[in-house]
Parts: C-alpha cells; structure tokens; sequence
C-alpha cells in the first residue's frame, strides 16, 4: 500500500498535509517526518494542523513551520493519524478543498475509510512507524531529522515501548531510524521528563478532585482550572496517562472542558479492556487502550453519558474474561 501512496504523493504539484486536532507525539512526528521528506524531493508542500503545536514537541526540526490556517491551491490532501475528516478540524475545508483526493494513512482501529486511498494498519504501533516505509518508497533516504520526526512519533505512541503492539518490528523500525542520526536517549528524556511548570500546577488542580467509581478513575479540567494554572496548551497535558497508572483503576478519563464549551474526553484502559468502542458510538475513534471523543457541554452531561457507557463496557469486557 506504501507504493501506491507513494506514487500519488510523488506525483501532485503541491500537497496538504494535515493531522488531527490535539495533535500529539505521533500527529506531529509524522507531519514534520512526511513534509521533510517531501521537501528533500523538491515538491511543494504544506503543513496544517487546527490547533497550535504543543510546546512538547515544538523542539522538533520546523516545528515552527506547521500553519493552522493552509491557504492557496493544492492537487492532494494527505491525512495523517487521523480517522475522519471531523478530526481534521479546521485545517480542512471542505469548501476550499472540495473534489480534492485524499490520501488517507492511519493506524487507528476506527479509521472510517473517508480517503481516495486508505491506507490504515490497526496493528502498526504508530502512524510514524508506517511512515518509514512510505520514506523509503519515496525513495527518500532518512536523515537525522525526518528520522527525529518518526521516531518521537513511535516513542510516544507507544508510551515509551509500554503499550501491547510493541512488537518486533517496531523495534526494528526504531533502530533503522536510530541508525540514521536519531538519538533515543535523547527523545525519551524530552517526552517524558520534561514539562512546563503550568502542567505541573494544573495535575495539582485535578487531581484532588478525581474520582473513583468501579475501577474506572476519572477527573476534570475546566476552563477555570485552566486560567488558574496559567497553562495554555492543547488536551490534558498528559494527565490522562499519568491516571491510567493507578493501580485501583481499569480505565482512567479525563474530560477537559475547550474554550467554545465542548467537552474533549480522553480514555485509556489496561490491557484486556477496550475503550475505543465508547468513542466510535461518540463520534470519536482511537485505540482499545487509548481512544477519545468531543462532546457538546456542559462537561456534566458530558461526564455522566460516557461513565455510564464505560461502566456498562467495564462489566462486559469482565465478564468475558
């Protein structure tokens, strides 16, 4: 399927690419490692995501270069880690972008299939891992920086090589990258060892407040929470997999209150248990172990509808254990 991508990408004048909202390691990591490796072609090429880069991965090389509003005429739109086209926010206009092909490469288990072209493999560990494969068949050798990009992308999809699809094959990829100029050590200590202090003062303010009900941990972050910690970012700064570490929890939420009142639910569950179900009934998609939705407010409504959908999953998946 790489070849096909390949031959689409390799033959449009000027290309969109764009990842999700909330973008995280992976969305980032392989926007910069796909648009780097573009430009080593020489084709024209732009990078869109509707939300600002999060200062966690702004350290990456041209992460300054992601725009949030593309403009101009393009003859392809490449999706990346995304599993519709509502996830692409206002980076994509259907208006604008009408009749345009999609390329559409993912590795969510929910992907819905919306591209020209689908490339989607629920079993890769991250969309970054596929990416090396499309580099390569571009016929675009991996430097240090394309191979920084994909790399941040696996590392953080797979929480640091602690999720079940860490497999063989990612590690193989991993040392591929590393053998091009990547340093490991390096990205991990920037991933997971280093925040803004408004991360830290916001964890503080939830996390007094989080509850515990049938061994699913939730807590809230409100627009309030927010302004007091003096944290701009996107999503739950992390939050959500710092919970999913409590050893009394099976499933851990956070429901984080946006600045036009929807509610953005982040969901990660322990091996055995799949949250992605609740999130494509949602509107969402994502992993069994890590899927999220955005629901109309107010964050209660929101709060009680998917704890009741995520305990009635809790019970089922138990039973069937």
């Amino acid at each position: 399927m790489e070849h096909q991508a390949a031959n689409l990408i390799s033959s449009a004048r000027r290309t969109l690419l764009i990842c999700h909202v909330s973008p995280d390691g992976d969305a980032i990591g392989s926007i910069l490692g796909l648009g780097l490796a573009l430009r080593r072609r020489n084709q024209d090429v732009v990078m869109a995501c509707a939300d600002p880069v999060p200062e966690s991965q702004s350290y990456l090389p041209h992460a300054d270069e992601i725009v949030q509003s593309p403009s101009g005429v393009f003859d392809l739109v490449v999706s990346l880690d995304c599993s519709d086209l509502e996830r692409l926010g206002t980076a994509y206009d259907p208006q604008q972008l009408a009749g345009i092909p999609i390329v559409n490469i993912d590795h969510h288990q929910t992907n819905i299939r919306f591209g020209q072209l689908n490339w989607v493999e629920p079993t890769a560990a991250a969309t970054a891992q596929m990416l090396v494969r499309l580099v390569a068949a571009l016929d675009v050798p991996l430097d240090v920086e394309i191979a920084a990009c994909l790399l941040n992308g696996i590392v953080t999809d797979t929480r640091g090589f602690r999720t079940s699809n860490t497999s063989p094959e990612v590690m193989k990829t991993v040392s591929e990258l590393m053998n091009a100029g990547a340093s490991l050590p390096e990205l991990t200590d920037r991933i997971f060892n280093h925040r803004p202090l408004g991360t830290i003062r916001l964890w503080s303010l939830v996390l007094p407040h989080m509850r515990l009900d049938h061994r699913i941990l939730w807590g809230e972050i409100t627009q309030d929470m927010r302004r007091e910690a003096d944290y701009a970012g996107n999503g739950d700064a992390g939050l959500v997999n710092f919970m999913s570490t409590a050893d009394e929890a099976d499933i851990a939420v956070v429901f984080d209150e946006l600045s036009d009142g929807h509610i953005n639910v982040s969901m990660r569950a322990m091996p055995g248990y799949d949250v992605s179900r609740v999130a494509l009934e949602l509107g969402g998609g994502g992993h069994a172990q890590a899927a999220g939705c955005t629901l109309p407010g107010p964050i209660e409504e929101a709060r009680a509808d998917v704890l009741e959908r995520l305990q009635s999953a809790w019970y089922q998946q138990g039973q069937m254990e």
